[in-house]
């Protein structure tokens, strides 16, 4: 399978950050691609219904793991992009996926693009953002915020579409 760079985010405090700033509402579908151990899942779940969470993980290991932590949640054990197209477009989006995917999976976003979604990059080898998304919120992940600790240090970015204020309301043309 390759390297799948599995180092949950564990950090309580980036964790609480990320939710806030996600902001999910009740009856918002919410996808996670590369939930890995569930640690963003289980942040999300105290608003999220977990009937409105889809939880993609390629290691069927780990897929397992989910479906006995998160019962009710919908959990596909598969690669992001077969799922990503058969899904339909959610409101929250979480990207866990290793870096060398993340900006597929941007690009993917972007075309139907979700209200908000927080996405973990490196810190030194950030992607570009595809046309259609602008980065409104960033947070510092230092290697630690990982279990285990991360070869290199990252950040969560939260992105949503342009001309979007973060109430998912359009702003003003200016």
């Amino acid at each position: 399978m390759g390297d799948l760079e599995q180092h949950f985010l564990t950090d309580p405090e980036a964790l609480a950050w990320i939710v806030a700033e996600l902001d999910p509402r009740p009856g918002e579908r919410v996808v996670e691609l590369g939930a890995g151990a569930g640690t963003i899942a289980l942040a999300l779940s105290r608003t999220v219904a977990p009937a409105d969470l889809t939880l993609v993980e390629l290691d069927a290991r780990l897929a397992a793991g989910l479906r006995a932590r998160f019962a009710t949640a919908r959990v596909l054990a598969e690669d992001w992009l077969m799922a990503w197209r058969r899904l339909p477009p959610p409101d929250v989006l979480v990207v866990s996926l290793p870096r060398a995917l993340v900006p597929a999976a941007l690009a993917a976003a972007a075309d139907g693009p979700p209200r908000v979604a927080v996405v973990a990059v490196a810190a030194d080898d950030p992607p570009r953002l595809p046309s259609g998304l602008v980065l409104t919120a960033t947070r510092p992940l230092p290697r630690r915020s990982f279990e285990p600790p991360q070869p290199f240090d990252g950040a969560a970015w939260i992105v949503r579409p342009a001309g979007l204020g973060p109430d998912g309301r359009r702003t003003a043309a200016r």
